[in-house]
Parts: C-alpha cells; structure tokens; sequence
C-alpha cells in the first residue's frame, strides 16, 4: 500500500506529457501525416519553456511564469511543427525521414541555444509546480462509495478489453446489453452516491442502492406507459439479455459496496488526490476537448476522414492540404505543451545529455497501443507512466532498492516492446496515414 501511495502520484505526472504528446501524434496521423517527431517536439516546448522561465524568474509570480512559459513552449513548437507539414505535405517527401530529420535538428539546435545561453548546456529552472492535495467538501463515506464504484468501473473496462483481445466478442455481448448496461451502471451509481450521503455503511448502501433499483427497473417493465416513446429507457426495454445485464449491474453494485466497506475506496482517494499538480487539470481539460472535437464535431468528422479517404473528402469540398497541416500544428503545440509541463513538474531543467529521455517515442508507442483512440491512449499513456516511474524511482523507494538498476532502466522500454508485439495484430491505424495527397 505505501508502495503504491509513493508511487501513483509520480505516475500521473509523468503521464501528463506522454498524454499529450499522444494527442499531438493523434491529430497528425488522424489527418494523415506520420508524426515521428514528437521528441522533437517534446524536446522543443521544453527548451522554451526552460528559457522564457529563466528570464521571467524573480520579476513576475511564479504561477504566472509558469503559465507564460508554457504558452510560448505551444507557439514555438506550433511554428516548429511547420517544417514538418511544408515537408510532409507541400514538398511530398518521406514522412518517416522528415521526422527523423527534425528530431535530430531539434537536438542540435536546442543544445547549441542552450550553451549560447548558459555556457554549459543546462538549463534549470528555480522552482517547480507544487502539488496539492484537494480538499474534502462531502462526507467520506461518499468519496469512498464514489471510488470503490469507479475502481469496478476500470476492472469492467479491463475485463472488456481482454474479451476483445481474445477475439471473444460473443461472449462479452452475452453477458451485457451495451445500452442497458450504461444506464443501471449509472442509475445505480447515482442511488449509491445520495444514500451515502446519510448512511455510513458502504454494504447498506448498496443493499438500498439495489432495492431502488430493482423497484424502478420492474415497474418499468410491467408499466410501458411510463416510458416516453424514442427515449433510452424505451430502447433499453426492447433490448435482448435485459434480465442478465440487471444481475450484472446488482452484482457490481453489492462489490463496490463490499469495497467501500473495506477502505478500498478511501485509499483511492488518498492515492490520487493527497499530491495533484494542477497541470494534470490542464491535460485533462485538453483531452476532454480532443474527445468532443474529433467525435462530435464536424470538423473532428473531416480531420478523420483526411486520414482515411483524402480523395472523397477533396471531392466534398474539403481542402486535404488544409486539414493537415491543422492537424500537424496542433501536433505540435501539444507536444510542445507536454514538454513544458514535464519540465515545470518533474524535470526541473532542460538537460542537453538526457534531453526528454526518450518520452516523446514512449507517446508514439502509447499512440500505437491505444489503436489511435482519444480513449486508448488515455490508458495506454498511463500504463507507459506506470512504468516510467517505477523506473526512475528505483532509487528512493526502499521495496524497489533490491532490484538491479539496469533491469528497472530498461523496464519501460521492454514493456513497450512487449505491448507492440501482442497488439500488432490489431492495427487500427488510419488508411491514409504516411501517403502524401
């Protein structure tokens, strides 16, 4: 447990760039074009950053220098990343060497900048981001109703997940009715919440949860004329495996009140929310936006399309060379974001040696194993954090001393590597990527 206290805080940090160097890769190739540069990029926000910090220090507040530092990392690295989309989309050359290209430039460039500046090639910054931990405004009983819910939600998600991977679709679909599954799981999580806030016990809860539940799923079925016609509730009744869905959901709903009732709930909490840098709002906020923009916009629906049939959507009226380059500077600007954020939380100085230690390849890996989701690189992100940190704490965890430094250093790359190979099967990459227009 204390492993774990020690250790997930530090995860989520280092996901936060990852994260959003994927969302750049994501935007690029969604549109089209290959993004191998993201180190590059990467590397590019943090030297800004690094340098606007060091020239800001001392005349302006420290929040206030943060932000203005990672708002020039996003419009350099926005205008760096026009190299790669007059490269990749005017001047057709390969997508694969242009990125390559920038990577090592930006390497040299920023090393030479930075010894012009310092004369030693290192760049620090005095003070970093310091976390928070968020304060509890209800009760504890509902934080830890709320969290042992959300803990079976991500064990439902990896269970679905692995079904998939099997190839074993069938069974998954006969354990669950999709729309009917997300309207219990959240009616009962709902009920859970408001009883909690008068009842301490986390198995009460979920006992009164289920009855309430039962109650309005029954009546519901005997009494069709409650049920407004062309709502969910109307379409979820039509739906085939009804009953075993609702055993389902009571089930689930009696575990997270075990859960709850066990502390599980309340160490979730203490995990995530005792040291928050309030930058990972700002990545979440980001990714949220990503989501919304690419599935729910028409804009989103174009961006996707010029990754997969350029030449229908050019014939629709749609300028591909346009979209593009839209999608390779926002590439840009997000990775050039996570740089920044790297350095004003866990970094604390651009090093010309290390550079960004190779996180902007792990946002590539985590893009490919997130089969170029909004949604799947928001956990394969994390896994690749996980795995970043348990690398790099090795040294000042104790559980973690016995283990030889050069297999922990190693272990997230390995990982990477073993997660491409059990996952190349599934390429769900888009069509046009990498194919000049």
């Amino acid at each position: 447990m204390d492993l774990l206290l020690s250790i997930f805080p530090a995860a989520v940090a280092y996901t936060v760039p990852l994260l959003l160097g994927a969302l750049g890769a994501l935007y690029s190739e969604r549109s089209g074009v290959t993004n191998l540069c993201i180190e590059g990029f990467m590397l590019m926000g943090c030297f800004s950053c690094a340098v606007t910090m060091v020239n800001l220090q001392g005349k302006l507040p420290m929040d206030m220098c943060f932000v203005i530092g990672m708002l020039v990392a996003v419009v350099v690295t926005g205008l760096y990343s026009v190299l790669h989309a007059v490269a990749a989309i005017n001047l057709r050359a390969d997508q694969v060497i242009s990125g390559t290209a920038l990577n090592m430039m930006s390497t040299a460039l920023t090393v030479y900048l930075a010894q012009t500046v310092t004369g030693s090639g290192n760049i620090t910054i005095a003070h970093s981001v310091v976390p928070f931990e968020i304060p509890k405004i209800l009760s504890a009983d509902f934080y830890a109703v709320l969290w042992s819910w959300i803990l079976i939600f991500i064990i439902c998600l990896i269970v679905r997940q692995a079904f998939r991977l099997a190839r074993r679709k069938e069974v998954l679909d006969s354990l669950v009715a999709g729309r009917s599954l997300r309207i219990l799981s959240l009616a009962a999580l709902v009920i859970s919440l408001l009883v909690s806030l008068f009842i301490t016990s986390g198995i009460v809860v979920a006992v009164i949860a289920d009855i309430i539940l039962t109650a309005l799923f029954f009546t519901l079925r005997a009494k069709p004329e409650f049920v407004k016609k062309g709502s969910f509730l109307e379409e979820m009744r039509k739906e085939e495996n009804h009953v075993r869905t609702f055993v389902f959901v009571l089930a689930i709903s009696l575990i997270a009140g075990v859960l709850a009732q066990t502390g599980v709930g309340t160490f979730i909490r203490s995990m995530a929310f005792t040291r928050v840098y309030w930058t990972t709002f700002v990545a979440a906020a980001i990714w949220l936006f990503s989501y919304f923009l690419l599935y729910k916009t028409s804009f989103g629906l174009r961006l996707r399309a010029c990754g997969e049939h350029p030449s229908a959507v050019a014939s629709a009226g749609v300028n591909v060379h346009r979209m593009r380059y839209i999608g390779v500077i926002a590439s840009g600007m997000a990775a050039g974001l996570g740089g920044a954020i790297y350095l004003i939380t866990v970094g604390g100085e651009y090093n010309s040696a290390s550079g960004m230690n190779g996180l902007g390849f792990l946002a590539v890996a985590g893009l490919i194993f997130g089969q170029w989701k909004v949604l799947g690189i928001l956990g394969s992100t994390f896994f690749f954090g996980f795995c970043y940190t348990v690398a790099n704490m090795s040294r000042v965890v104790p559980a973690l001393a016995v283990i030889p430094p050069g297999f922990l250093s190693a272990f997230p790359y390995v990982a990477t590597l073993i997660v491409l190979i059990l996952t190349s099967k599934r390429n769900a990459a888009p069509l046009a990527t990498g194919q000049p227009y």
